[in-house]
């Protein structure tokens, strides 16, 4: 239980150094950055989704491969993983009509979000997106809590 919360306090976004990523933030970008680079040959809309694409699906296949593997603690703490990337995109998401975010490349022109809504001409989409997400990120924290003690819960009935 003890490392659960402790780990609940890492990966939340801002807990530790509020205003920062923090380690899984930067650990995020790598994976987003890697999305955009993989998907490069498929388009430009595709290559601009693989970021967050990628940033998702990276702890969502770990999830799986522990789940496989009926290791579901260990699931649950790589579900706050996905929480806390999902918490990121939704924030990008609903940053993009703004462009107030730090972006790696400096120019809020490279903003991803900002570019896809446009091409769809749909820039107000992205204040609802992102509360969709953002609320998708909260489920996930409590779905992560919920598999990570299912065999703590299952030992008391």
């Amino acid at each position: 239980m003890l490392g659960l919360l402790l780990s609940l306090w890492v990966t939340l976004p801002g807990v530790v150094r509020p205003g920062e990523p923090g380690f899984l933030g930067n650990v995020n970008l790598i994976f987003h950055e890697a999305g955009h680079v993989l998907l490069m040959w498929a388009g430009e809309v595709v290559m601009l989704l693989g970021g967050s694409l990628f940033q998702l699906l990276v702890p969502a296949a770990c999830i799986g491969v522990f789940l496989a593997r009926g290791e579901r603690f260990a699931a649950g703490l790589v579900t706050l993983w996905l929480a806390h990337s999902l918490a990121g995109v939704s924030a990008y998401v609903a940053d993009a009509p703004l462009r107030n975010l730090p972006l790696i490349t400096g120019d809020p022109d490279t903003h991803d979000w900002w570019q896809l809504f446009t091409i769809w001409n749909a820039l107000g989409w992205a204040p609802g997106l992102g509360r969709v997400l953002h609320a998708l990120a909260l489920g996930a924290v409590v779905v992560g809590v919920f598999v990570a003690l299912w065999d703590d819960l299952k030992e008391k009935e």
